[in-house]
């Protein structure tokens, strides 16, 4: 009767939580941001209560540095984007309307007019779009940081709660989603945020060294590129060498691809992430990509954690799923089934050894030596000569 009344209340729960997404539906993405983003912090608000802290105040304190912290991270981009915004314009102004490739001795020319065009609007459009939404950008920070904090003081309760619903043969497959969970949103957030801290620092000095006008720019903008996975800064890497090759500069196009692509995308990726191996949740690159991509397209910009999210909890579901299937075992080949010897008939007349005839059967045993049969019978014995008759013959 209790797990009745249980699930029961499990079912009002889920009926009001939808009832409540459809009202706050706006606000969906900055919720679910939240509390993916607590579940990473959390550690450190362990931390903070081990050290004596009350739960309050560490929840307090793990708030603030996040909030802190994602202002370091994420400001750069909007601070470059707002104050290099007219160099960004004169630089896609500066291309060259024509593009002259020569192939096999002949030469094409490609117009760069229409791009150029598009690339313009694009900018302008997404400047604009930016302003306006920085009242509700304003609205949702404040919702992002009350649910976080709230996450972070009853985090113990709902899970509890959320556990105690489920029965108990299946609660270890539930601990098993959690802590993917937690190791999947690990390697989003630290992993990835951790790679382009990296990225930025090692970009700086390489664009500067390069002699490039803007080498603060094209470091954030690398270090942000750090988040697509799989293509990453290469992206900005092949956009500088395409610049370099439309205003005939090839060898400073051939400088950017290795120096660059060496230096900045490659090393940030080999130092960085085998050191903090243990937060890739050992999800395979081409997942996370298949994840991102999917998630951006479907949901939008929260689709960038969801569809990771979902992808890694749905191959853990087929983990735990195979663990419990018995493994049956498929043979390559269809195995010979060996055939007795004695079912193999033999003709009429033939013996073991292939003479034809004889007195005994073939399937017999052998006698002895002794002349006694091995089957347990008898043989007759041959009669005796007359000793005094050979002595007449002789």
């Amino acid at each position: 009767m209790e797990l009745n009344r249980r699930f029961g209340l499990a079912l009002v729960v889920a009926v009001v939580g939808a009832l409540t997404w459809s009202v706050i539906s706006a606000v969906f993405g900055t919720v679910f941001f939240a509390l993916t983003v607590a579940s990473v912090v959390l550690p450190l608000q362990k931390r903070l209560e081990a050290r004596g802290i009350p739960a309050y105040w560490s929840a307090v304190v793990t708030t603030g540095a996040t909030f802190v912290g994602g202002l370091l991270v994420f400001s750069p981009l909007f601070v470059v984007a707002y104050v290099r915004r007219e160099q960004l314009f004169g630089l896609v102004e500066t291309l060259p309307e024509t593009f002259s490739v020569t192939a096999l001795g002949t030469t094409y020319e490609l117009s760069l007019e229409e791009a150029q065009s598009m690339a313009l609007d694009f900018m302008t459009v997404l400047l604009e779009d930016a302003a306006r939404a920085a009242p509700d950008l304003s609205l949702k920070v404040l919702v992002f940081v009350m649910v976080l904090f709230g996450f972070l003081i009853g985090q113990g309760h709902a899970y509890r709660t959320a556990l105690g619903v489920v029965p108990v043969e299946y609660r270890d497959a539930v601990r098993a989603l959690h802590e993917r969970t937690k190791d999947t949103l690990q390697a989003i957030y630290l992993l990835q945020i951790a790679t382009a801290v990296g990225t930025f620092a090692m970009a700086l000095p390489t664009f500067w060294l390069l002699g490039y006008d803007f080498p603060v720019t094209m470091a954030v903008i690398a270090g942000v590129l750090q988040f697509l996975p799989v293509i990453g800064p290469s992206l900005l890497i092949g956009a500088a060498a395409l610049y370099h090759v439309s205003s005939g500069d090839v060898n400073a196009a051939i400088l950017i691809v290795v120096v660059g692509g060496v230096v900045i995308a490659y090393l940030p990726d080999a130092i960085i992430r085998p050191r903090l191996a243990a937060m890739t949740a050992d999800m395979p690159g081409s997942l996370y990509f298949v994840g991102f991509v999917g998630g951006l397209l479907t949901v939008g910009p929260v689709g960038v954690i969801m569809g990771p999210l979902a992808v890694a909890l749905f191959t853990e579901s087929v983990a735990l799923l195979s663990d419990e299937v018995p493994e049956v075992p498929i043979p390559d080949e269809v195995p010979e089934v060996p055939i007795p010897d004695d079912a193999v008939a033999e003709p009429d007349g033939v013996s073991d050894d292939g003479s034809e005839g004889g007195g005994t059967d073939a399937g017999g045993p052998p006698p002895d030596v002794d002349g006694t049969n091995t089957d347990g019978g008898t043989d007759v014995p041959e009669p005796e000569q007359d000793a005094d008759r050979d002595e007449d013959d002789v």
